[in-house]
């Protein structure tokens, strides 16, 4: 009987401790500002800080880089977010990409954190950033 009681309780308890993540749909009406860092992953190894502001369906977005500024109209379709880049600066050979969100990219959005990511030609480019309050 206690076997029972104890298998029960087990029961009842893990469904409790589901680590399932709260997952919000990213509205790019909202007026945002979020700022992290990212990474590249596989793939020239490299880091940065990062800031992005949304407002209105458009974005602008700054990372630590050199050249590092981006800036145009936002779309969010489900898993996925586009970066439209009107901003463009084509970029010298001699300080290489700049990483500024542009084009599209998967993204996941708990309410405070964002994760953005996507696959480049060799490896691929995450961002993680949090919203600030």
């Amino acid at each position: 009987m206690k076997k029972i009681t104890f298998i029960l309780l087990i029961g009842l308890i893990l469904p409790c401790c589901d680590k399932n993540e709260l997952k919000v749909n990213l509205n790019a009406k909202d007026d945002l500002a979020i700022s992290g860092t990212f990474e590249t992953i596989n793939s020239e190894n490299i880091t940065g800080t990062i800031s992005l502001d949304i407002s209105d369906g458009h974005y602008e977005c700054s990372t630590n880089l050199p050249f590092g500024h981006g800036a145009g109209k936002l779309e969010v379709n489900g898993t996925k977010i586009n970066f439209i880049d009107t901003l463009f600066f084509a970029v010298p050979a001699l300080y290489g990409p700049s990483y500024v969100l542009s084009g599209e990219h998967q993204y996941e959005f708990d309410g405070d954190n964002l994760k953005i990511w996507r696959a480049k030609n060799v490896g691929s480019v995450e961002y993680k950033l949090k919203l600030i309050k």
